[in-house]
């Protein structure tokens, strides 16, 4: 059953491509799925095959589907996640709508939180989670490996704090600053030391809430004036 509506030609692939957006936001198509073929979204919108490339284009751009050459080629619907916010985010801080400041404080504001969530709902299956993330942050000392180590505390705290929007915004905040203010290969153990996470873990496994948010907040507080030190004593050995 044909779902879509004819469009108007002076606007035809905008209006594609948003009634093509819509029906994966509805779930009508779902990760992996492979959306109607070119002669069949032709049929389907009634347009001209330009207006549907221009149309896969425009999702191609968003990162909603990605373009598979071949026999069984065609456009294949991406999975949706924490990493096209992050994107955004980069190209805001690249164009100087926002700063690295800015970001660190919108971290400063939310992970608390997450960890009294995270502490709420924790189970034994999420403590086994956060305990072999700890453990395993030292397996290297090597940069960059060692950075997504250490941090995945943090992700994992993301996806038991049972909110999926926190969970999306705290992971692309992670990932911004890794990216940006650790791109100077700082020393791991002058950053961000083994054990940092202890007291925090201990807190969200007890169900501690008020424990998990504090030990949430001083944790953020240390790491953030460590990354301040080696950021100034990266700036002064580039000016000598």
């Amino acid at each position: 059953m044909n779902t879509f509506k004819p469009v108007k030609q002076l606007r035809a692939s905008t209006d594609v491509g948003q009634q093509l957006k819509e029906a994966i936001f509805d779930g009508r198509y779902k990760a992996g799925d492979k959306l109607p073929s070119e002669r069949e979204l032709i049929d389907l919108f009634m347009v001209s095959r330009t207006v549907v490339r221009e149309a896969i284009k425009i999702l191609e751009a968003s990162g909603l589907v990605e373009i598979r050459q071949g026999a069984m080629g065609g456009a294949f619907v991406k999975q949706v996640d924490f990493e096209r916010l992050s994107d955004a985010c980069q190209d805001l801080l690249m164009m100087g709508k926002m700063s690295l400041p800015e970001i660190v404080q919108v971290r400063m504001l939310l992970e608390p939180q997450v960890a009294r969530l995270a502490a709420k709902n924790c189970t034994s299956a999420d403590a086994a989670k956060l305990y072999d993330a700890n453990q395993h942050e030292d397996d290297t000392l090597e940069y960059p490996t060692t950075v997504l180590l250490r941090s995945q505390v943090h992700f994992v705290l993301a996806e038991i704090c049972g909110n999926r929007f926190l969970e999306a915004i705290t992971k692309s905040l992670l990932l911004l600053l890794r990216q940006n203010a650790l791109s100077f290969e700082p020393p791991t153990d002058e950053i961000h030391p083994s054990g940092l996470h202890d007291k925090l873990i201990q807190a969200v496994v007890d169900r501690d809430e008020d424990r998990a948010e504090a030990e949430m907040r001083a944790h953020l507080e240390d790491f953030c004036s460590r990354v301040a030190e080696v950021e100034r004593k990266y700036k002064e050995s580039k000016r000598q």
